[in-house]
């Protein structure tokens, strides 16, 4: 941060609870993103030099999301997709799964155009294996800990998928991505984001089209 050397730590408040815990069940959707990792409250902090500089409070972000969790859910350990489906049968499953390396949470990125790689991407919610989820960080418009928002609402944090976040940060300019392709868990119709940025924040849509072979547009709506 201005060539100054900083940790920033995501700190349970509360001693953690098992949350999509390493069994067969947290294979499913209900799961995604989440196996296998931990429940509880939830703070971001800043320190320099071993002093804390600023703190933000999580688990809110987490209940206040499309699909809201009574506690802040951070994975700990990957999934095996080729080998966890046979090996949860087994007893000592757990204990295979606890030997994995902790995953890393925190991968900086210039979500917001900037010019600073200091924001990361946190998933919220989970269902029908539809992830959603925030960007915290800080910005030079706002050098204290918060959660990106649009132009419009800055205040008010914005929820998109990780590859929908994904593709802004990595854009060199306005995009639009496939949030739900027609057919996905009985969708009767496609819906796109549409993203961009400007000196005050980001911007975008909704759009719904109707389904190839015949794809129109239904309406747009801006993102609030």
């Amino acid at each position: 941060m201005d060539g100054v050397s900083e940790t920033w730590r995501l700190q349970w408040m509360t001693n953690p609870k098992p949350e999509c815990e390493p069994n067969q069940d947290s294979l499913y959707c209900q799961c995604t993103g989440f196996a296998y990792g931990e429940a509880g409250e939830l703070d971001l902090v800043r320190l320099r030099n071993g002093v804390e500089i600023d703190r933000l409070h999580l688990t809110p972000l987490f209940a206040g999301g499309p699909f809201p969790s009574e506690s802040a859910v951070i994975r700990r350990w990957e999934i095996d997709y080729d080998k966890d489906p046979k090996d949860s049968q087994r007893q000592d499953f757990p204990l295979l799964v606890s030997k994995r390396p902790t995953v890393q949470v925190m991968n900086f990125g210039d979500y917001d155009h900037n010019g600073w790689k200091n924001e990361f991407y946190l998933q919220s919610g989970a269902v029908a294996c539809h992830t959603e989820g925030f960007v915290v960080g800080v910005s030079k418009r706002n050098p204290r800990l918060h959660v990106l928002g649009t132009a419009s609402s800055p205040g008010k944090p914005l929820y998109l998928s990780y590859g929908e976040w994904e593709a802004l940060r990595g854009a060199s300019g306005p995009i639009e991505v496939v949030d739900w392709s027609c057919g996905s868990h009985g969708a009767d119709a496609e819906t796109t984001v549409r993203l961009g940025w400007t000196a005050n924040g980001i911007t975008g849509s909704w759009c719904h089209y109707t389904c190839p072979p015949d794809r129109k547009l239904i309406d747009e709506e801006p993102i609030k």
